[in-house]
């Protein structure tokens, strides 16, 4: 993966196949994203979003294609179940962001609402608490693109609400988000633009107002009348 220099685009795909076991799961993915924006990434169960999401962010190989973005160390993914330490919220805070100091450790756990929750065994946060511990610790890094897979899946609404506020929070701050959801309140709420992708096929890529009002693809706006 290199870096795009192109101004308004910080990740670019050309042609980007994934194959396992002779099974294609991306073909041929052109995609182009702009500096700045919040992209939801919309599909059926199965249909590669997370396999894309991995691919883009380097956690998986790719078959082919070029991918040009930010260098690893400029980037961050937060799963859909967070990956945890066995041990306290604050000491897996600091173990994923060893740079920050103790103010900033603070303020950031002060902005997800966590402060009281701090010396608490990360496991034994609630989900929703987990889920803000992981995105403040992808945060805190200053990443220029942060890939989130289905972050408030399965969350009750104080924790939803409270994670959507974060995501909109760092995308006012400058960076560049690519999230992955089957709530379609939450992406109407948060989309600037919309990639749909379907059996390893990217059959739209338009602004979110566009593809919410009418999709090109009929599989789109099946997929849209159900979800």
């Amino acid at each position: 993966m290199t870096d795009n220099n192109t101004n308004n685009c910080i990740l670019q795909t050309d042609n980007l196949i994934v194959s396992r076991n002779g099974k294609i799961l991306l073909d041929r993915i052109n995609l182009r994203i702009e500096r700045g924006s919040l992209t939801m990434l919309l599909g059926h169960n199965g249909s590669g979003k997370s396999v894309l999401l991995r691919t883009l962010h380097g956690l998986l190989a790719k078959t082919d294609g070029d991918i040009n973005g930010p260098p690893a160390k400029r980037q961050k993914l937060v799963f859909q179940k967070p990956i945890l330490l066995r041990r306290s919220a604050r000491k897996h805070f600091r173990f994923v962001c060893p740079s920050c100091s103790d103010k900033n450790t603070e303020a950031w756990f002060a902005h997800a609402n966590l402060a009281a929750q701090m010396d608490t065994h990360a496991h034994q946060l609630s989900g929703g608490e987990q889920q803000k511990l992981a995105l403040i610790g992808a945060l805190a890094s200053q990443p220029s693109l942060l890939f989130l897979d289905e972050p408030t899946s399965h969350l009750d609404y104080e924790s939803t609400t409270a994670i959507e506020q974060m995501i909109q929070d760092a995308h006012a701050g400058g960076t560049t988000i690519i999230m992955t959801s089957h709530n379609r309140a939450q992406a109407k709420r948060l989309a600037q633009h919309v990639l749909f992708i379907h059996a390893g096929q990217l059959l739209e890529s338009r602004s979110a107002d566009d593809f919410f009002h009418k999709p090109k693809d009929p599989i789109a706006d099946n997929f849209l009348n159900h979800l």
